[in-house]
C-alpha cells in the first residue's frame, strides 16, 4: 500500500468535507463547496495519470449503477434541452454538468475512503470525521450566539437561485441555528450522521461523550424536524432490532437518544424570538406584539424548543399528507405526469418539476398572481423522487437494490461498529425523504464503512 497516495488523498477529502460544512459560503461567487469537490476531484484523477489504483472488487455495483445514471443524464440533456428559470445563477449546460460532477463525486468518494481504510483503523478515520464535525458544530454555535449577544456574524456570501441569501433575522421568528449552512436543516443533515460514532469512540475514551454535546446542541439549535426525528427514529428502530434478535441493548445508542432529548428539554434558555419590525410598530395604535398567523405559526416561533419541535411534529402529522406541502405535491406531480423507465436525467427532471411547481403553488392576491418560488429552481427535496424522475424505474429499483443488501449485509455483520454505522445510515435513509435530493458525502461514508466492516476494527 503506497502511504504518499493515503496521505494525499486523506489530506484532499478531509478538505473537501470541511469545505462542504461551509455551504454559505463563496469566493469571487463560486461556492466554497465547489471548490472543494473541484479540488478534490483534481488531485484524484492526477493521482490516477500518476499510476493511483484503487480496488473496485467492493462497490462493483454502486459503480456500475452510477455509469448508468450519467449516461441517461448525458443522452437527456444532449438531445433536449430547457430554458432554466430566469433567476437560476447558472446556465442550463453548467447546471447539467453540476449534477454530472456531483454524481461522479460521490463514486470517488466511494473509492477514496475505500482505499484509507486498507491503509488506516477505524478509529483514526472516524476520528478526523469528528474533529471536521466538531470544527463545523463550533463555528455554528458561534454564529447563533452573535445574534444574542450582538457581536457580529461571519459575512455570508454564497446567494441562493434567486440570486440573494438566506435571511436570519426576521422579524417576530425564533433564531434557529443556521451555522455555516444556508438553512438550519442542511446543518442537522450534515451533523446527525456523525453523533453515532461519537459515542463509539467514547466508549474507549470517555472525552468523546462530552465533545457530543457541542454537535448535539448545535443540531437542537437549528430546531430541524427532519433531524430530530431522523435521530430518534433511528435510535429506536437500531435499539428494538438488536433487542429482538440479538437479544442486547445497546446502552450507548440508549445514551445518546438520552443525551439529545436531555439537550432538547434545557435548552430553551437559550431560545431567542426576534422584535416584531418596528416600522409595524409605529403604525399600530395599541402595544405592537409578535402575533401568529395559525397554530402551526405559533409553534414552530415557541421559545420553548420541546414544544416547537414536538408540538409542531405532532401538529404537522395529524393534519395529513396535505401539511407535508412539497410530498403533497411530488405525490401529485408523479400521479399527473407519470414516470419513464430509464428517466429524464439529473437536472433535467428538476427544470421540469420547476415550472410545474410554480404553476402549482401561484396564488391570486390582490388580483395579482403571486408565486412561491419566482423563476427559481425548485428541489425534490426527496432522493427518492429525484431518482426516480431522473433514472427511471430502472435506476430507482437498482439503487434500492443496493441499498437494501448494503443493510442485509450490516445486520449480518456482527461487529462492534455495526450498531453506530446502522443508526447513522437510517438517519441519512429518512432525512433523504424530506431534505435531501442528491447522493451526499455521508452515504458514500456509510456504504464504505460496511463494505469494511469485515476487516479487524
Amino acid at each position: 500500500m503506497n502511504l504518499k497516495y493515503s496521505n494525499i488523498l486523506g489530506f484532499s477529502f478531509l478538505s473537501f468535507f470541511i469545505f462542504e460544512g461551509l455551504d454559505a459560503y463563496s469566493v469571487n461567487n463560486i461556492p466554497i463547496y465547489w471548490i472543494g469537490a473541484s479540488l478534490f476531484i483534481t488531485i484524484f484523477v492526477l493521482l490516477f495519470v500518476s499510476g493511483f489504483r484503487a480496488s473496485v472488487n467492493k462497490i462493483t455495483s454502486v459503480r456500475n449503477w452510477t455509469i448508468y445514471v450519467i449516461l441517461v443524464t448525458l443522452f437527456q440533456s444532449l438531445f433536449n434541452d430547457l430554458v432554466l428559470p430566469k433567476y437560476a445563477s447558472t446556465t442550463y449546460f453548467q447546471y447539467i454538468s453540476l449534477r454530472l460532477i456531483k454524481i461522479l463525486l460521490f463514486l470517488i468518494i466511494l473509492y477514496t475512503l475505500n482505499y484509507l481504510l486498507s491503509t488506516y483503523s477505524f478509529e483514526t478515520v472516524l476520528k478526523y470525521f469528528l474533529i471536521s464535525s466538531l470544527i463545523i458544530s463550533s463555528l455554528s454555535l458561534i454564529s447563533y450566539f452573535s445574534y444574542i449577544f450582538g457581536y457580529p456574524d461571519f459575512p455570508r456570501t454564497r446567494s441562493g437561485s434567486g440570486g440573494w441569501t438566506q435571511p436570519i433575522a426576521r422579524a417576530c421568528n425564533i433564531l434557529r441555528n443556521y451555522g455555516t449552512f444556508r438553512e438550519p436543516s442542511f446543518l442537522a443533515i450534515w451533523t446527525v450522521p456523525f453523533l453515532p460514532y461519537f459515542f463509539y469512540i467514547g466508549k474507549k475514551n470517555k472525552i468523546w461523550y462530552f465533545l457530543a454535546l457541542i454537535p448535539i446542541l448545535s443540531v437542537v439549535l437549528s430546531r430541524s424536524l427532519t433531524g430530530f426525528v431522523a435521530l430518534l427514529v433511528s435510535s429506536v428502530l437500531v435499539l428494538l432490532a438488536f433487542f429482538i434478535f440479538y437479544k442486547r441493548i445497546e446502552l450507548n445508542i440508549a445514551l445518546m437518544m438520552s443525551l439529545f432529548i436531555f439537550v432538547v428539554f434545557i435548552s430553551n434558555s437559550l431560545s431567542y424570538q426576534f422584535p416584531p419590525d418596528q416600522d409595524l410598530c409605529e403604525s399600530k395604535i395599541t402595544s405592537c406584539v409578535c402575533e401568529a398567523e395559525d397554530t402551526l405559526d405559533e409553534l414552530k416561533n415557541s421559545q420553548n424548543v420541546s414544544e416547537a419541535t414536538f408540538g409542531r411534529f405532532k401538529e404537522i402529522t395529524s393534519l395529513g399528507l396535505d401539511a407535508f406541502g412539497n410530498t403533497a405535491f411530488l405525490i401529485e406531480f408523479i400521479q399527473d405526469n407519470g414516470f419513464s423507465v430509464f428517466g429524464n436525467g439529473f437536472g433535467y427532471s428538476n427544470i421540469i418539476y420547476s415550472y410545474a411547481a410554480d404553476e402549482a403553488s401561484k396564488k391570486s392576491i390582490d388580483e395579482k398572481i403571486v408565486y412561491r418560488n419566482p423563476g427559481q429552481v425548485v428541489s425534490f427535496n426527496n432522493l427518492y423522487a429525484n431518482v426516480l424522475l431522473s433514472s427511471g424505474l430502472l435506476g430507482l429499483l437498482w439503487f434500492l437494490y443496493i441499498i437494501i443488501s448494503y443493510l442485509r449485509k450490516l445486520f449480518f455483520t456482527t461487529k462492534p461498529l455495526q450498531p453506530y454505522i446502522l443508526t447513522s445510515l437510517i438517519s441519512i435513509l429518512f432525512m433523504y425523504s424530506y431534505q435531501a435530493e442528491e447522493l451526499a458525502t455521508h452515504l458514500a461514508i456509510s456504504i464504505t464503512f460496511i463494505i469494511n466492516l469485515s476487516k479487524n476494527e
